[in-house]
């Protein structure tokens, strides 16, 4: 995958990566779920979170599923043996080698999964189109990334603007795009797919109970100033120590509005290979 990845690994975001199952994060997927026997590959699958999830729904099926960070493929092998899930399998792995994949081969997947994946690329098209290749004729492949721009919250606080204008910066001069969630079909489209097997939908995350806000804004108060963001905002120009450190009073200011509400929108695609 492209690097740097604009998170990087550091604890808070592993933790919002824990979060994620396939009910709040694939359920696009969840009607093609519909064989315990399936061949799922899962593409960047971070600490493994949806990756078990998917594994316990296809019992009698597989699971593999790749990530750039050794470290993380070791916390991700963890969680499964803690949860005793014995059908998913973790390899360090970039979709663009592959070839290099012990188990993977051209037309051997059912389905090809990819979760906040594409806004870290620098070619989400040539990964779609490697995707392709490795999902068997009446497989599908499924993406869902989320859109940036259109994040949302209330009520207005300052410093909020300021916080989604650095992140969608900082991501564009990684030669990445924070807002693929909503041009996910036609990438798809470039990669070869007609219009009509491609399925484009929404998916949404809401944070707006204290406890969903504590989680959601410590993640980002954290993340602001102690993950990979925070030293490609300042090498890049874009921010000052001085800067990150007023994001983060605003997200702490945030998390303490009782009538707060965040809204995050992602694109979402099942594409038809035939």
């Amino acid at each position: 995958m492209a690097k740097p990845y604009i998170h990087g690994h550091h604890a808070s975001v592993l933790r919002s990566h824990s979060w994620r199952t396939v009910e709040n994060s694939c359920p696009h997927l969840i009607p093609y779920l519909n064989s315990p026997s399936l061949k799922i590959l899962d593409v960047g699958c971070g600490p493994g979170t949806i990756t078990v999830d998917l594994a316990s729904r296809v019992p009698n099926g597989s699971v593999l599923a790749i990530d750039p960070s050794s470290a993380v493929v070791e916390k991700a092998t963890k969680y499964a043996e803690e949860k005793g899930v014995t059908n998913a399998r973790f390899q360090v792995g970039d979709i663009f080698d592959w070839k290099e994949i012990e188990g993977v081969e051209e037309g051997s997947f059912d389905i090809v999964h990819a979760h906040q994946v594409f806004q870290h690329l620098q070619d989400p098209l040539g990964a779609l189109k490697e995707m392709k290749k490795l999902t068997k004729p009446g497989g599908v492949i499924a993406v869902r990334d989320v859109d940036y721009s259109a994040i949302t919250w209330y009520p207005e606080i300052d410093g909020m603007r300021e916080w989604l204008d650095l992140y969608i910066a900082v991501a564009k001069g990684l030669k990445c795009d924070p807002n693929i969630g909503r041009r996910l079909h036609a990438i798809a489209m470039e990669a070869g797919f007609p219009r009509s097997d491609i399925e484009a939908s929404t998916g949404t995350w809401t944070f707006s109970t204290p406890e969903e806000l504590e989680f959601w804004c410590g993640i980002w108060a954290e993340r602001t100033v102690q993950s990979n963001f925070k030293k490609s905002s300042i090498e890049s120009g874009l921010a000052t120590e001085e800067d990150l450190e007023r994001i983060v009073h605003t997200w702490r200011a945030f998390e303490k509005k009782e009538y707060g509400w965040f809204a995050l929108i992602n694109g979402q695609i099942i594409c038809h290979v035939k």
